[in-house]
């Protein structure tokens, strides 16, 4: 249903093998299940774009995590709360997050 290139990232980083997005036309449903069915992973070529601009392998699961939680527009404190770790861990997260990705702020990640 989303298409944020994050997301689908992050998806296929868990063991998703094709990502379609909802807005997909029916020959491309049919290409990914054909991929699917021949060992491959599918990715439409607009998405697929997009992803490779970004380099999201240098963060970890967790700062993974709160980045998706980040974009969901969480505050850290509710990031805490949910990932039950503590506000200063969160923030540790942040810092790292901010220095792998080059931003500086919430909203510079927000808008990766």
């Amino acid at each position: 249903m989303y298409e944020d290139p994050f997301l689908i990232q992050r998806a296929m980083d868990l063991g998703a093998r094709a990502y379609v997005p909802k807005s997909a036309e029916s020959g491309e449903i049919l290409a990914a299940i054909d991929a699917i069915l021949a060992g491959e992973t599918y990715i439409n070529k607009k998405d697929k774009t997009q992803i490779q601009k970004q380099s999201w392998q240098v963060l970890t699961r967790r700062e993974n995590e709160i980045v998706s939680l980040i974009k969901q527009s969480f505050s850290a404190k509710e990031i805490a709360q949910r990932l039950n770790i503590s506000l200063r861990t969160v923030e540790n997260h942040l810092v790292h997050i901010y220095t792998k990705t080059g931003t500086t702020s919430r909203e510079e990640l927000f808008n990766l």
